[in-house]
């Protein structure tokens, strides 16, 4: 019951986001004035022929009287630009106000949730409210942003919230995190109409620890997001394949040497679109920008504004230039992009595609991590399919100016050989898997999104050594390199490590802080609590003997001293015991701390080696061990403590290929 309504609400988010930011983008060029000024401009203009010549559309340089199409012009350019910047700074005020959690994407955060760090707020019902409306003003303004990234944190917000109308997933933290797990992958099921894409993603990308009955129950739980999102589709069609592509002519043998060259090109663009954006992401958090975030976020709008508007390609929203990149010609129904098929123009195209590509990549770096709702994975599609677009444009050029001789051999037999709206495809998916090293889910994606099962293996060979170039530049995706950036503790899955230390060798050397079993009051806890930052405590006999009882929060302890301090029985020389079973000689009053206790803590030996408890920690979603000699605690073993110790092994093999390389 609890997959069914986080998939069902996650569903219906889906769709009320998709409208809003239809009607939020259509709103920078006009308003319907024939059947309502809520009406998006596709379901206003649906009885015409074309967009252009629709009569119940007017643009705001008539709504504004203009009286001729010079003033016309620069009068929608202007109110472009003004109701565009309008939207970027409400939704990054919105987040700056109420939700400072629900700006960017939050895959990266949402990752570190899975592996078992805990982040008060980020998944709450006010982040879900304000990435909602944030999402629906920061997508239409137009900044190269998408919503679908996001969706996963909507939907995880969803199954958060859900979680605590039912008990066995609001008192048991593993249960909560296979609920994420299942609503990471409802998140990708309504962000591309994926629900096995999704699957693959929550397994591959997101979740530590995906035991086979979480796979099913991701799986329903996706099904059921994407049949709720099918049924409140806004788009007249009802379909669930966003861009169903059918081209008359299938690619030939020849082409995977150019499929594999665009997956090239495309690891090269994702390694620098994630390089040089965790280095804007730097700045940001290092310099003035980060006490404006809504100057920022205005001025990026702006330049953006101003720069899209110049160009047909990026002028409307990302999807509309992505169906029309991954439109055969034959099929195209968007007026507007008409030119893509004009080979009397080719070179002037060709340009423009290269151009427009230029342009978003730049766009996209300063983009995504604004503080404001917006993810990477559209603007990634749309910067591939225009690279991917170009590659074929020119192909079909070269064709039909040599002629079906040499490497255009096998096109003798049908009239048109190259069809660009394939390259578009594997540059979309080349792209974005270089920016997030997806590879197994990403295929299935594009399979889903297009539903052109016979492209799989051109998306295939482009999704891998796009992979391959990109992982020359470093192994991480974006997501790691800015969860490394904010210093959040997170055990990537898909790095070995070969480490010869043991426990002991890593593990936090100090004079340990513990609690003994005997001989505790509330002042002493509340002394204790002061005298020091911990986050938890052990729980031991004695301190000679230092046998391990269990292990208390802070948190936990915070809260009951805290309903302590109000009941009047209850005071500073009141015992605190660790034991249900505890009887006073006088039958005085105490406090009983054994229900926060955890009795069972996982210890381990302090000659375990440190390769084996690096994958405990990624598959249990731990956060401390307690390290014992003969029984008795001697040290307590962090993930913050391996975290560290990588980066000191990082940089020492950092320090020995610069030294070999003198």
């Amino acid at each position: 019951l609890a997959l069914a309504m986080v998939g069902f609400v996650s569903g219906a988010l889906a769709a009320m986001v998709g409208m809003g930011s239809d009607w939020m983008n259509d709103a920078k060029f006009g308003l319907c004035s024939g059947r309502g000024f809520w009406i998006t401009r596709q379901m206003c203009c649906k009885d015409s022929a074309d967009m252009l010549t629709c009569p119940n559309w007017r643009s705001w340089g008539v709504l504004l009287g203009a009286t001729d199409a010079a003033s016309e012009q620069v009068v929608s350019y202007a109110a472009y630009t003004f109701i565009a910047c309008l939207q970027a700074g409400y939704a990054a005020w919105l987040c700056k106000a109420f939700a400072p959690y629900a700006v960017a994407s939050g895959i990266g955060e949402i990752k570190v949730i899975l592996s078992g760090f805990v982040m008060k707020r980020f998944l709450g019902g006010w982040t879900l409210l304000i990435k909602c409306l944030g999402l629906v003003l920061a997508v239409g303004s137009g900044l190269s942003i998408g919503k679908e990234g996001p969706f996963i944190h909507v939907c995880c917000c969803v199954a958060n919230v859900v979680s605590r109308f039912f008990n066995k997933y609001a008192t048991n933290e593993a249960r909560k995190r296979e609920l994420f797990s299942a609503a990471a992958a409802a998140g990708i099921a309504v962000a591309f109409g994926a629900p096995i894409g999704g699957v693959l993603f929550s397994l591959e990308e997101v979740s530590l620890y995906f035991p086979p009955k979480t796979m099913w129950r991701a799986l329903f739980c996706a099904t059921v997001a994407g049949m709720s999102l099918q049924r409140l589709n806004p788009l007249p069609s009802g379909k669930l394949v966003m861009f169903e592509v059918t081209y008359h002519h299938k690619w030939q043998l020849f082409e995977l040497i150019p499929f594999a060259l665009i997956g090239a090109i495309g690891g090269l663009v994702g390694a620098f679109i994630s390089k040089m954006n965790v280095r804007v992401s730097k700045l940001r958090k290092t310099t003035w920008l980060k006490k404006w975030p809504v100057t920022e976020v205005v001025t990026t709008c702006f330049i953006t504004s101003m720069i899209d508007y110049l160009f047909v390609y990026l002028r409307g929203s990302d999807m509309l230039l992505l169906f029309a990149l991954f439109s055969e010609c034959k099929n195209s129904t968007q007026d507007t992009y008409e030119e893509l098929c004009n080979h009397q123009n080719g070179r002037q195209i060709l340009l423009l595609l290269l151009v427009s590509a230029a342009i978003k990549v730049a766009l996209t770096i300063i983009s995504f991590g604004q503080p404001c709702p917006g993810g990477v994975f559209v603007p990634s599609l749309c910067v591939g399919a225009l690279l991917g677009r170009a590659v074929g444009f020119a192909l079909q050029l070269l064709e039909n100016e040599v002629g079906d001789v040499g490497l255009f051999a096998p096109c003798r037999s049908s009239s048109s050989c190259i069809t660009p709206g394939i390259y578009a495809i594997v540059g979309a998916a080349a792209v974005l898997g270089g920016v997030t090293r997806m590879t197994v889910c990403l295929v299935v994606i594009m399979f889903e999104v297009t539903g052109g099962y016979e492209y799989v293996l051109p998306a295939m060979i482009g999704v891998l050594v796009s992979k391959w170039v990109a992982d020359a530049f470093g192994k991480g995706s974006i997501y790691t390199d800015l969860i490394h950036l904010k210093g959040y503790p997170h055990l990537d899955n898909k790095r070995e490590y070969a480490f010869s230390e043991k426990a002991c060798d890593v593990m936090t050397a100090r004079q340990l802080t513990v609690i003994p079993l005997e001989g505790n009051d509330v002042d002493s806890i509340e002394a204790l609590l002061a005298s020091c930052s911990y986050q938890g405590f052990p729980v031991v006999t004695n301190e000679q003997e230092m046998l391990v009882v269990g292990f208390i929060a802070r948190y936990s302890l915070q809260r009951v001293l805290q309903k302590c301090r109000q009941h009047s029985q209850v005071a500073g020389t009141t015992k605190c015991v660790f034991s249900a079973d505890h009887q006073t000689s006088d039958n005085a009053t105490y406090v009983d701390l054994s229900p926060w206790l955890d009795q069972s803590p996982i210890q381990i030996g302090e000659t375990a080696p440190l390769d084996r408890l690096i994958e405990m920690f990624r598959a249990l979603g731990l956060r401390y061990l307690l390290v014992t000699h003969n029984g008795a605690l001697v040290g307590i073993l962090k993930k913050k403590d391996i975290l560290e110790h990588i980066e000191l092994y990082r940089k020492g093999m950092a320090d020995r290929r610069e030294d070999n390389s003198l």
